[in-house]
């Protein structure tokens, strides 16, 4: 268990986002993608993952077997898969070594384990930039097998939690909302409490203030995650938004391999998981690129694709536009098939 104490002003600085953004749901997944623990909720997930990238075995994995290596407040929040890639290549190596630094000190103090870290044996993060970059592309494959295809459901899911929760926030005060949080954690004013257990630790905010974020993939024990470099930033704490296995059927299952292997392959994945996310809503090309955690000017290379194709629309509405779904677009994504007429029919 780990204990958060509180004073009045981290109280007053207390926030809930909706998400740390496609890269953090990865590197969470990663971890997540090691454990052997609650296998109702991950294992089927965790096949196809295995299926489809080298993610667990790739030497690399092994800077995420535990979650003692904070990259999250690194890379802070990013709304895109490459804004968040770009943030870490371009992290000092000053800022990254000492976060590895941290990590062994982490491991060493919760495990009592001194020996060699295997995060810190596969290569040098900090100042190989030959390292850096293989550690990119595999962040990149990573997320492509574990994150991508479920991505619009998952942002949909923490943004609706993130909604609930800051309702609470805006009309009954934060100690409400810090009540009203999940099984795992329990407000004893001044202290919130996460996960059971023995105690492993206590965190002084210090005034930082708290930052809960909702995560599909945050599974490990209890962990805060504290900017070495912003001392005003305020500490990160990830709430586990997959509670059940129909919460993990709902975000974790895919039509991939029925009729949406079929899609994936007659348009490709991007364009397929374009069309899906659309299907979801009607959206402007910044809510697609942020559904499909694509850049701006992907996502609407994709938008026009699909809309040359007659399976989307796309309207103006003020300084905006609005893409949605055609009935061939639905019916396409549906499964319903149709068969052309012969030629010289009427």
């Amino acid at each position: 268990m780990l204990r958060i104490v509180f004073t009045s002003e981290d109280l007053a600085r207390t926030r809930i986002a909706s998400t740390w953004g496609p890269l953090g749901e990865t590197l969470l997944s990663l971890t997540t993608l090691q454990q052997t623990q609650e296998r109702a909720l991950f294992d089927a997930w965790r096949r196809k993952v295995d299926a489809t990238s080298a993610a667990r075995t790739h030497p690399a994995s092994a800077l995420f077997h535990e979650a003692y290596l904070d990259l999250f407040t690194v890379t802070g929040a990013a709304a895109t898969l490459e804004e968040g890639l770009e943030a870490l290549r371009a992290a000092r190596g000053d800022h990254v070594h000492g976060e590895l630094v941290g990590a062994v000190g982490v491991r060493a103090r919760y495990t009592r384990c001194t020996g060699p870290w295997q995060g810190t044996a596969w290569g040098d993060i900090a100042y190989d930039r030959k390292d850096r970059e293989e550690l990119l592309a595999y962040l990149q494959d990573a997320h492509n097998s574990a994150v991508a295809p479920y991505w619009p459901r998952i942002l949909s899911r923490l943004q609706a939690e993130q909604a609930a929760h800051a309702r609470v926030l805006a009309e009954y005060g934060v100690e409400a909302m810090l009540a009203g949080l999940p099984p795992g954690f329990r407000w004893r004013s001044p202290v919130l409490e996460v996960g059971r257990g023995a105690l492993t630790g206590t965190v002084e905010l210090g005034g930082r203030g708290l930052l809960l974020v909702p995560s599909a993939f945050s599974r490990t024990g209890p962990a805060t995650y504290t900017s070495e470099v912003d001392g005003q930033a305020p500490t990160v704490l990830f709430v586990p938004v997959i509670r059940s296995v129909a919460d993990a059927a709902a975000l974790l299952t895919t039509p991939e391999y029925g009729l949406d292997k079929a899609l994936t392959a007659l348009l490709g994945r991007t364009r397929a998981h374009a069309l899906d996310a659309i299907g979801r809503g009607p959206c402007t090309t910044g809510q697609l690129a942020e559904r499909i955690s694509a850049s701006l000017p992907t996502a609407s290379e994709q938008a026009t694709v699909l809309r040359q194709a007659g399976l989307i629309t796309t309207t103006r509405h003020g300084s905006a536009v609005m893409h949605a779904l055609t009935p061939l677009g639905r019916a396409l994504l549906n499964g319903h098939h149709f068969r052309a007429a012969p030629i010289g029919a009427r």
